[in-house]
């Protein structure tokens, strides 16, 4: 049975599982991901789980093919697109929408796309970020 080292961000030692515990719990997860999104959907742990699965060379949630890979430009181009719909800022959009509230089920949409892709961006930054700072360490 093959174990995997599960290190902290700093790099400290932090347990050893089965290969296949851990398999048994990415299966959960992904599960757990596929029922609840997009209304739960929370972009950090959605990397973070992509990334488990291409480490354990495992299929990755259906939503990383429809994000072309859940890349910080398919994030860019969702930006772009609610934009162009509204002739304004993503903030303007998604300010007018707190305001009026949700006329119809398209603003909704807009609405929970937009948010999403801003946290996603964000996500993207703060994990490059982390990772860059583990190479400089070491």
């Amino acid at each position: 049975m093959q174990k995997r080292t599960v290190r902290g961000q700093r790099g400290e030692f932090i347990m050893e599982i089965d290969e296949i515990d851990l398999r048994r719990i990415i299966k959960y997860a992904k599960s757990y991901c596929e029922d609840r999104c997009p209304a739960e959907r929370e972009p950090s742990i959605c990397l973070a789980l992509i990334e488990v699965c291409r480490i354990l060379n495992i299929e990755a949630p259906p939503c990383v093919e429809e994000t072309m890979g859940f890349s910080k430009s398919y994030f860019i181009s969702k930006i772009r697109d609610i934009e162009k719909r509204w002739g304004k800022e993503i903030r303007e959009v998604l300010r007018e929408i707190e305001r009026s509230g949700v006329r119809h089920f398209e603003e909704e949409i807009d609405r929970m796309e937009a948010e999403f892709a801003l946290k996603a961006i964000k996500a993207i930054d703060e994990r490059e970020i982390t990772k860059s700072k583990k190479i400089a360490r070491h």
